[in-house]
């Protein structure tokens, strides 16, 4: 009988055979993403506290992670949203397990467009429970905003009727995060629906900004 050929993953990004000899791709046969496109995802793993909570940015928002997240985001190409988590996988599920995730929230319509939600999207690589409990109910874009305004954004949120996190650890996360004011306005909502415990995942922190 002939055996036939393992098969060989191709890179999300640069659509490249992967053929990396390491123990991520003895793990992961299927691994959406070659060690040198993740090697442009600044890796930083940087510990932070916001609004008592603690908190992980995993990489700098670089122009590789820009241009990446833009090509998913904007342009709608789903099959990048395994590459951004790939690598870092198996921390992730160990240091959050028992976890429950809640995405921040998009405008509806935005999701609409997309055809998906993409914070949702890029975090089911965890293969933790999501709990969609937040709402964003107008469709401003953070970055069109002053940093006063910013601040108000809590008045643009709400809680989905018939969801609880009573008792739970929950997990907040995020695709990017700037000033913090998004991620600081949802942890208020979150706290008011007495979890067990709370912690932030975000996947990218900009420079030059101070979290409040």
């Amino acid at each position: 009988m002939r055996r036939s050929k393992p098969k060989i993953a191709v890179c999300r990004m640069c659509f490249l055979d992967i053929r990396d000899i390491n123990l991520h791709h003895l793990l992961f046969e299927s691994g959406a993403i070659c060690q040198k496109c993740q090697d442009q995802f600044r890796t930083i793993m940087l510990s932070f506290v916001i609004f008592g909570v603690k908190g992980l940015a995993l990489y700098d928002y670089n122009e590789a992670m820009r241009s990446a997240l833009y090509k998913f985001k904007g342009c709608g190409d789903i099959e990048l949203a395994p590459a951004f988590l790939d690598y870092h996988r198996l921390f992730l599920k160990a240091r959050y397990h028992g976890y429950t995730i809640i995405p921040a929230p998009s405008h509806a319509s935005h999701d609409e467009e997309r055809g998906f939600n993409h914070v949702k999207m890029i975090f089911s690589l965890l293969k933790l429970p999501i709990a969609d409990c937040l709402i964003k109910t107008s469709d401003v874009k953070q970055a069109d905003l002053s940093f006063d305004e910013r601040q108000n954004i809590r008045a643009r949120l709400e809680w989905r009727i018939g969801q609880s996190i009573e008792g739970k650890k929950v997990l907040l996360v995020d695709d990017v995060i700037t000033t913090g004011a998004t991620i600081k306005a949802c942890l208020e909502l979150i706290r008011e629906h007495k979890p067990k415990m709370v912690r932030v995942l975000v996947m990218a922190r900009t420079k030059g900004e101070t979290l409040i």
